[in-house]
């Protein structure tokens, strides 16, 4: 062979080989992309509970993705849900701005099949946890709230009982290997544990929230977890970063060595005795059992029962003080025995003039003189009612409301609504009180007088005169000046908006430019977590441009 022929022989397989090296790097780059913005995908493998591999729609390229916001590696329920429900199906991946798009190979995504989304139906059908790693999410906080729901429920996982171990989570006997919700961290009671342990089981809890804590569950224990926000000092950051580590009720089956011992004062030989107990039983049936076996003292039993269940429960209802009173209707001496200082109960008969009634706690604060500060009226809230469910009040809160005639109203309980009671009071004294009581959901609706239209006014039962006189008026903050009394017909006015339990159309007639959007996500962010402080609400208002309109109407919203 000449050397022409050599030459053009080396050509063809150096031509051949660069050809094949092409191809190779070529399909080699195109495996697991990095995907820029939301894109279709056909799911073309599913490589754990919360990855999948996908196929671009647009391309022939293939991207390795992680469910934004889920934890389910390891757990092989996740797998088999996801093989059946998205394998070779076509999906939506959509980035969320608050989260970083890659890390190393794998693409953070929200993954939607027809409109569905699934990173939110694992957690929501128990195939999955929460990742705290995608705290920053958009959805993360929504994702929290069907885990409580599917938790509580004991679906899937929370089925087989979670359990944390240094690094592992254990489903049953499944050996879950992702990534602990909180590190080195474990659940406290927050109605039954020291500030010591406050201090070591939270993030970045200082040892005077801590204290503050205590003194708030002191007068009125957390209901929720939610409630944490209405201490001093426990702001809306601290929450978000704790989240997950609060109860209010601990599961005594499912609680580890550390959460049990955040039940107060109790013993090692109290958390080995119900361990144990839990070992050889395979649960504990109720409550009951603490003292029956001795597992508990009979007063660490008598003081904590009310925060321990077998089961999860996100809410409890728990009130401290017997003595709870309407604030519109009590006299004097109901008002101290529900806890408040002869000279606070005195301001608040003195401000009940002119027909008005209170609707909500929080301006109780708001009364000139008074001794109560918006923490204090915090504290308050299970002692004080401004409307009183009239089936389901104590009986010494419907003695507040009906005085001698409330023994035979209390008898005849089952009340269909709010008016079966007329019957048993003169015309002048049901007036009085018709609009403090209610029955279920009838609690009703406000308008607020210092901000609605003379047209909204009119909405709410104002004559046209009233409602022109009041629309005149301006920075009332107390019943002493209202231009004329209230009457039964539109009693229905307030001062001050409750900024967490106003209805749309009493957001509404804070006017000062409040858009139905604001509304919505005013709405929408208390349906998550309540706003606990003044700040908060500045903060929510700042960062969504709305500060010249929270400005104007800051002193006439409340959180209580």
């Amino acid at each position: 062979m000449n050397s022409k022929c050599i030459r053009c022989l080396l050509s063809f397989v150096l031509a051949a080989i660069l050809s094949i090296s092409s191809f190779c790097f070529t399909a080699f780059a195109a495996k697991n992309v990095i995907i820029n913005g939301s894109v279709s995908a056909s799911v073309t493998k599913i490589i754990d509970g919360d990855a999948i591999e996908v196929k671009l729609s647009q391309s022939n390229d293939t991207a390795l993705v992680k469910f934004i916001g889920v934890d389910a590696q390891g757990y092989d329920d996740a797998v088999s849900f996801l093989t059946g429900y998205l394998l070779g199906q076509t999906v939506v991946l959509s980035p969320d701005p608050s989260v970083a798009s890659s890390v190393g190979i794998w693409n953070n995504m929200y993954v939607t099949l027809n409109g569905e989304n699934v990173n939110k139906i694992l957690i929501e059908k128990g195939y999955g946890i929460t990742n705290p790693s995608y705290m920053s999410a958009n959805q993360f906080n929504e994702y929290l709230t069907v885990q409580r729901t599917a938790k509580a429920g004991n679906i899937g996982i929370w089925e087989k009982g979670v359990r944390e171990n240094g690094d592992n989570t254990y489903f049953g006997n499944i050996t879950y290997t992702g990534k602990l919700a909180y590190k080195n961290k474990h659940i406290v009671n927050i109605n039954t544990a020291t500030p010591e342990m406050l201090t070591e089981a939270l993030n970045n809890v200082s040892g005077g929230v801590a204290n503050a804590i205590v003194n708030y569950r002191e007068k009125n224990p957390f209901n929720t977890i939610e409630e944490i926000k209405f201490v001093q000092g426990f702001s809306k950051e601290l929450f978000d970063s704790n989240r997950q580590l609060l109860a209010v009720c601990t599961n005594i089956n499912y609680a580890d060595e550390k959460e049990l011992f955040s039940i107060g004062n109790i013993t090692e030989e109290e958390v080995d005795d119900i361990i144990d107990y839990r070992r050889k039983h395979t649960k504990i049936p109720s409550i009951g059992v603490l003292k029956d076996e001795k597992l508990l003292s009979d007063n660490r039993y008598k003081k904590y029962k009310d925060f321990l269940s077998t089961y999860d429960k996100m809410k409890i209802d728990i009130t401290e003080n017997e003595n709870v009173v309407n604030v519109n209707t009590a006299n004097h001496s109901q008002l101290v025995a529900a806890g408040l200082s002869s000279k606070d109960a005195d301001k608040i008969i003195e401000f009940r003039k002119n027909g008005y009634t209170y609707k909500t706690l929080g301006e109780l604060a708001k009364i000139p003189g008074i001794g109560l500060s918006e923490q204090q009226v915090n504290e308050f809230e299970d002692n004080l009612n401004t409307k009183t469910d009239i089936n389901e009040a104590t009986d010494y809160e419907m003695k507040s409301v009906f005085g001698n005639d409330a023994s035979k109203i209390i008898y005849k309980r089952k009340y269909v609504s709010a008016g079966d009671v007329a019957e048993f009071l003169d015309y002048d004294k049901y007036s009085k009180i018709k609009n403090v009581i209610y029955v279920g959901s009838e609690e009703g609706e406000y308008i607020n007088m210092n901000t609605a239209t003379s047209a909204q006014l009119a909405e709410y039962g104002f004559s046209s005169d009233k409602a022109r006189r009041l629309a005149s008026e301006t920075n009332m903050k107390s019943p002493s000046d209202l231009p004329f009394e209230i009457t039964e017909n539109d009693r229905n006015a307030s001062l001050y908006t409750n900024i967490n339990k106003a209805s749309a159309k009493e957001l509404k007639s804070l006017n000062h430019g409040i858009t139905d959007g604001i509304i919505n996500e005013i709405i929408s962010y208390r349906e998550e977590q309540p706003f606990g402080t003044s700040d908060e609400m500045l903060k929510f208002f700042n960062d969504r441009n709305f500060f010249s309109f929270y400005n104007s109407v800051s002193d006439i919203l409340v959180v209580r």
